[in-house]
């Protein structure tokens, strides 16, 4: 409560300007909420609960659709998930650090450099760097506000794979559809700035081609907003909130077409007393101090971006 009430100011003026761009969680609302024992309590007596909503980084239906997914920190002490996890829960487990690394280490060690295949996520070096970029951006804010622990969420939608059995299983068609709703929504700006600058002239030089074009772009716009209802970006049912350019985009994943949702969640674990101690503990039972989760914020972020421009390919 008392991190999410100090980092909220630096939060809302960062996010005015980079809520296009940034993958930070959205934070839609805190509520506080006074529960009552069933015996009867005085009001002084009741217990107050505090919620933080935020959205999704994945769509309502992941579950779905989803065929992997990643919870990345950069550490690699215990960031493996287990191969019960993997049988019992299928495409459901959570795969971690160690996991991702492997693979891209192993890929690496049977190809020529810099000809890597497509593991890891995979998403071209043009979009990697910008990525990159953004994520520096976001992570200079989570270091300012003292804060670690995050972790890249990662879904990975194999669009090669498509269950026809099932009605509600999202399709490849509806993705793309999602992906090109994106990206129109990211330009949005820029064409309502031109089209106010340019309409006395329209009006003026060519008023029936000013009619059509106004009326194609209001059906384009409703039905960009119609497609996006059922997925959007970072949310459930139909909050609207745009995740930014980079809650979703293509990809390949070992060998095959592939769409990656991306999000930055739990950033509010603040460094305090307890973690120094926590990591000054866990160096005297022996683990490598750099490589646990539990580091400052500074170190934290500079290895959770290292980590990342490993993994990203």
């Amino acid at each position: 409560m008392k991190t999410i009430l100090e980092m909220l100011p630096k939060y809302y003026a960062f996010m005015n300007q980079n809520a296009k761009r940034s993958l930070l969680t959205r934070f839609c609302g805190l509520y506080s909420v006074k529960v009552a024992d069933a015996g009867g309590l005085s009001n002084n007596d009741e217990e107050e609960k505090y919620f933080l909503v935020m959205n999704s980084v994945f769509p309502p239906e992941a579950s779905q659709f989803i065929s992997e997914r990643f919870d990345l920190k950069g550490s690699t002490v215990g960031r493996e998930c287990s191969e019960e996890e993997k049988l019992a829960k299928g495409s459901h487990a959570v795969l971690k650090d160690v996991d991702i690394l492997k693979e891209v280490e192993v890929m690496r060690s049977i190809s020529p450099t810099f000809a890597l295949p497509d593991c890891g996520i995979c998403i071209g070096p043009a979009a990697k760097a910008a990525l990159l970029s953004q994520l520096r951006r976001d992570l200079a804010l989570l270091v300012e506000c003292s804060v670690m622990d995050y972790s890249l969420l990662v879904g990975v939608v194999n669009m090669d794979v498509v269950d026809s059995d099932s009605a509600k299983t999202i399709t490849k068609n509806e993705i793309d559809k999602l992906l090109r709703a994106n990206k129109n929504i990211n330009r949005s700006r820029t064409l309502r700035l031109l089209n106010t600058l340019s309409r006395p002239l329209q009006e003026l030089g060519a008023p029936a081609m000013t009619v059509c074009r106004s009326a194609y772009s209001g059906v384009q716009n409703t039905l960009s907003t119609v497609l996006t209802l059922p997925f959007p970006y970072y949310g459930a049912d139909k909050c609207g909130v745009d995740g930014g350019c980079f809650s979703i985009m293509r990809g390949r994943r070992l060998g095959k077409r592939a769409v990656y949702y991306m999000g930055i969640i739990d950033f509010l674990q603040p460094w305090t007393t307890q973690k120094v101690l926590e990591n000054q503990l866990k160096g005297v039972l022996g683990y490598n101090r750099s490589a646990i989760s539990c580091v400052h914020p500074e170190e934290y972020a500079e290895r959770f971006l290292n980590f990342m421009d490993k993994v990203i390919t």
